[in-house]
């Protein structure tokens, strides 16, 4: 019998944080941080969109902690992209398919939201192969007041 074990990662990124770097030559680490297609996504004719940026920053630490490694993040091999009219999803590439593909996992949804300043993202899959972290122990199946 094969065991799951369901994964969710979250993260919070402050607007402040992304208008900080996107303000340094010409966006430096952003262009570090995203792909192509996700620059073209958040890059319009009048400076970045801080938002989209925050959210896709925030669901790219969301997916590595769903992926649970104690490697560096591998910021261009996590891909946040949306089609208009559709919900955001995730396409993963080099290293962090390898990860997610070590675990298990073969789809992961995301949700991100944002305000005025901050950017919130929820990474969610299922892992057929639990890490012995994620195997149960007897006595915590209870939730406790």
């Amino acid at each position: 019998m094969t065991a799951t074990a369901v994964r969710v990662g979250v993260d919070v990124v402050p607007i402040a944080r992304v208008r900080a770097m996107a303000g340094t030559d010409d966006g430096g680490p952003l262009h570090l941080m995203l792909t192509e297609a996700e620059a073209e996504l958040c890059r319009f004719p009048t400076g970045w969109d801080l938002h989209g940026v925050a959210g896709r920053l925030a669901a790219k630490e969301a997916v590595f902690k769903l992926l649970r490694t104690d490697q560096p993040l591998p910021w261009t091999s996590i891909e946040i992209l949306k089609e208009p009219g559709r919900w955001p999803y995730v396409r993963l590439a080099g290293q962090a398919s390898r990860w997610a593909a070590d675990a298990g996992i073969e789809a992961i949804d995301i949700s991100i939201s944002h305000e005025d300043q901050f950017a919130v993202a929820v990474a969610s899959g299922a892992a057929a192969r639990p890490t012995p972290k994620e195997e149960p122990h007897a006595g915590n199946d209870r939730v406790q007041p």
